[in-house]
């Protein structure tokens, strides 16, 4: 199997001033890419309205981890009509998830 994607990694500083979801879409759009990786979100959570802020609406799949307080949590989203993953591991300073194509 050849597949390539995209992984876009960001450690964002804070997701919750809405000056900076102008700019996560505009670099999401530019890199092409298949999941979106961003760290230190310092967020307590996410569901798809408050993503559908910052995230082009193909980016309908997510994972998270909570912030600590005011630093840490991290978010993970991809297009599940391009990939399906499910959480492996889930730690404070990491996600594992497996990614299998959505039509294997």
């Amino acid at each position: 199997d050849n597949r390539h994607w995209n992984i876009l990694c960001w450690n964002i500083r804070g997701i919750n001033a809405s000056d900076k979801w102008d700019a996560i879409r505009q670099k999401i759009d530019e890199s092409a890419c298949s999941v979106v990786c961003l760290q230190e979100t310092k967020r307590a959570s996410f569901d798809s309205a408050y993503i559908r802020n910052f995230a082009p609406h193909s980016f309908d799949k997510f994972e998270f981890f909570p912030s600590m307080g005011l630093s840490g949590g991290l978010l993970v989203l991809c297009n599940s009509s391009i990939f399906l993953g499910q959480i492996v591991e889930a730690r404070q300073y990491g996600l594992t998830i497996d990614f299998t194509g959505s039509h294997d």
